[in-house]
């Protein structure tokens, strides 16, 4: 039974998980903005260095899927002090290394913490909350993990271009530490563990559809469809969705179960997530790039220019939650969408300068913190509970998933024009065009976002 109150143990063992997912995506956000300096360091392109990004995202995307399995199977406390550890053994790694690869696998480790802390939280919340608490408490997961993009991007500019980007991992250590302890005093276990065996099938069905629609994104964004790359790794990326979709029907225990989806406001709710979380990430990538390398501002400018919007979203996070429970989803979802549309087309049609970069990115922050959290819990809450563990995994792995689309997307699009620069002046205004194209694709994806999102409220709730 959950109790009518939020215990005090409670809060914090969500505080200690989300802890996880703030340092890792906070180590995302804080490497995003030395980007032109690592791709000078390690003598890489664009293209190449957003894998210190993509390809974390999508082993977390591979982990998250496993979510499902691992909270029937393990503890809540074993899950989090295991994946914990392993992170901050990607952290060491990352705090000497001198080599890309190196640095991608110490990132990769981060990602396998991240893939089992992100749907443990919200494993947690809607395992233990009482649903009239819920948006408060998704809200508060949400709070913490949004201070990770509010001061990554100024946290590792200033610490790059002061003291070198190995900085950055040596601070976040401690914090892991912090969090490790916290969490083995206060995450509890209220469900039954069963023994059940892994899936393995499925899970690399789902996983081959991760990893080849991930190719897919930046091959097509860099060398375009007409490709024998391309067209293997589209093909690839069909197999294994419908051969999981097939195979799920035949077993009995699917990884994850896809009867999640015959419900109306699931499939709209997740869509809309989906596409979302493209735009937001092509932003987080984007202006960073943009400004270094067009505006000739530094990395501490480039993270500082993205904080007030970062800043917006981790406080609406949490009021947008207390407006749910009051008022159901319709207030935030709504109010969320039309912000993030306002926020893409200041972006897009104002002239590029600082200024107008970190105006429209707030507005596009102060919409996202109203929709993100609220659209996930209305999603969720709105299925049976047998399919609700499913529904958290599928939304922590489709974020993940998107955010590594969306940056896939920005820095093959930005990489497209850039290689056409001969000079530094060239270089200015390839990325400057090729933002401007970016830019452009999201309208049109926040136009589809908020359709979805809308219908999604339109559903019938069951």
């Amino acid at each position: 039974m959950i109790d009518d109150k939020l215990s005090p143990r409670l809060v914090l063992s969500v505080l200690a998980i989300g802890l996880l997912g703030f340092t890792d995506i906070m180590l995302e956000t804080a490497l995003n903005v030395s980007f032109p300096m690592l791709m000078t360091e390690f003598k890489v392109t664009s293209s190449t260095v957003q894998w210190l990004t993509s390809g974390v995202i999508l082993l977390t995307s591979m982990v998250v899927i496993l979510s499902p399995w691992l909270k029937k199977n393990f503890t809540n406390r074993s899950q989090f002090i295991v994946a914990t550890v392993i992170s901050i053994v990607g952290v060491l790694i990352d705090a000497v290394s001198n080599t890309f690869v190196i640095t991608l696998f110490g990132r990769l480790l981060q990602g396998i913490g991240g893939g089992v802390g992100l749907p443990l939280m919200y494993n947690v919340i809607f395992e233990q909350v009482p649903e009239k608490k819920r948006g408060t408490m998704v809200g508060l997961g949400s709070l913490i993990i949004s201070f990770a993009p509010a001061i990554g991007p100024a946290f590792g500019g200033y610490l790059t271009q002061n003291y070198g980007w190995h900085m950055v991992f040596w601070v976040v250590l401690p914090v892991q530490i912090g969090s490790l302890i916290l969490g083995w005093a206060t995450i509890k276990q209220v469900s039954t563990i069963k023994e059940e065996k892994l899936d393995i099938i499925g899970w690399l069905l789902l996983s081959l559809f991760f990893v080849s629609g991930i190719f897919v994104i930046e091959r097509i964004s860099t060398h375009g469809l007409v490709n024998l790359l391309s067209l293997l790794m589209t093909l690839a990326m069909f197999v294994g969705i419908i051969g999981y979709i097939l195979y799920a029907k035949r077993v009995d225990n699917p990884l994850l179960s896809p009867e999640i989806f015959k419900f109306k406001v699931f499939r709209f709710g997740i869509a809309a997530a989906f596409v979302a979380q493209i735009v937001n990430l092509t932003f987080n990538y984007a202006i960073p790039m943009v400004l270094q390398i067009v505006l000739l501002k530094n990395p501490q400018v480039a993270g500082l220019t993205l904080l007030p919007g970062a800043l917006s979203y981790a406080m609406m996070a949490i009021i947008s939650g207390r407006l749910y429970d009051r008022y159901s989803a319709r207030l935030p979802i709504t109010i969320g969408v039309t912000l993030m549309f306002v926020g893409t087309l200041l972006i897009a049609f104002i002239p590029i300068n600082l200024i107008s970069l970190t105006g429209g990115f707030m507005v596009i922050q102060i919409g996202a913190g109203f929709w993100f959290g609220n659209n996930m819990t209305y999603s969720v809450s709105s299925v049976p509970v047998e399919f609700q563990s499913s529904g958290n995994s599928i939304f922590s792995a489709t974020t993940n998933y998107s955010a590594a689309v969306g940056i896939a997307l920005a820095a093959g699009i930005i990489a497209t024009f850039q290689k056409q620069a001969i000079n530094v002046r060239e270089l200015a205004s390839s990325t400057h065009i090729g933002a401007l194209w970016t830019f452009r694709v999201d309208i049109v994806l926040i136009v589809l976002a908020a359709i979805l999102s809308l219908s999604a409220l339109g559903s019938i709730r069951k």
